[in-house]
């Protein structure tokens, strides 16, 4: 069954029309945390004009929280994409999926279609959100809370959020870094979601988040692509928070239908997640930009200029 699985998955990769790549990584298991800090540092070392790797800081155990930057423009006023993963520690196959996308970035630098895009955006890639999670494979910090509804949203404030220093520190990299769009990754399921996530209250720009995410999800092979509210009701996560405080296009991309998937099943996992990372990077370049809006009280009142499509 697992083998049947690991199959159709090739073939939907395939079917995408984007051909796999060769990685520096080999993604036939998990990696360290050891292995990971190391190779984020490689990439930065070895391709100084494209990659810059930043220490972010660490979490309440200690370990090191840090992301890579790639891009052919440098410059201060170029806008930012952000992608991250594995705010749920046990969801491993999250953290490799980034991984995949800076290798894949860094490797097709100079393709026509990735070279476009890094000489106009800044890709911001983290792949450990929660690495105390990730090192006791926790679905929650080293506390017991879960770093997915902890962040600010209309409905709770600043004050009464960010109890994590990682998300705080998550909060920290979308304001220093002009960040206009983001997608988080997270697996235990296949789907494509997107604000609200605590209200069904259709956010301001649903049209433009549905055909996102029907772009990303018919790339990815997926069936399911919704409001995320309507994939259950949740208050605190990520993609609330960067769409309302900075007016962002966020998504949350459930790249795999277990948490941490069979080594064997992890290559067809990570290509079809860089699959889909570029299909939101095209559909992304095509409505940008989103103003940024202010931290409101009520998810109807949050007003932002509809972008043209």
């Amino acid at each position: 069954m697992r083998a049947i699985f690991s199959l159709f998955i090739q073939i939907m990769v395939l079917a995408s029309g984007f051909a796999p790549t060769a990685y520096a990584l080999q993604f036939q298991r998990y990696h360290a945390q050891d292995e990971i800090g190391q190779y984020l540092r490689s990439r930065a070392q070895n391709y100084p004009d494209v990659a810059r790797f930043v220490v972010l800081g660490q979490s309440l155990q200690g370990r090191e929280i840090a992301y890579v930057a790639i891009s052919k423009n440098w410059s201060p006023d170029v806008p930012a994409i952000y992608f991250n993963g594995t705010h749920h520690g046990n969801e491993k196959a999250s953290t490799e999926a980034v991984l995949a996308l800076i290798d894949f970035l860094i490797n097709e630098r100079d393709r026509t279609d990735v070279d476009r895009l890094l000489r106009k955006y800044r890709i911001v890639l983290q792949p450990m959100v929660n690495p105390d999670g990730h090192a006791a494979n926790l679905r929650t910090d080293s506390q017991g809370i879960d770093p997915n509804r902890d962040y600010a949203t209309p409905t709770r404030p600043e004050s009464e959020a960010f109890r994590l220093v990682e998300t705080r520190l998550v909060r920290r990299l979308l304001s220093n870094e002009r960040i206009v769009a983001s997608a988080a990754f997270h697996s235990g399921l296949e789907a494509v979601l997107w604000p609200w996530c605590h209200t069904p209250s259709q956010s301001q720009h649903d049209p433009v988040f549905k055909a996102i995410g029907q772009s990303v999800a018919r790339t990815m092979g997926m069936p399911k692509y919704t409001q995320s509210f309507h994939d259950y009701q949740t208050d605190g996560e990520f993609i609330d928070f960067a769409y309302m405080k900075f007016g962002v296009y966020a998504l949350t991309l459930e790249v795999a239908h277990e948490a941490m998937p069979h080594a064997d099943q992890l290559p067809a996992v990570v290509q079809r997640a860089v699959n889909g990372s570029m299909a939101f990077l095209k559909a992304l370049d095509r409505v940008l930009p989103l103003a940024p809006v202010q931290q409101v009280s009520n998810a109807n009142t949050v007003k932002v200029p509809t972008p043209v499509l």
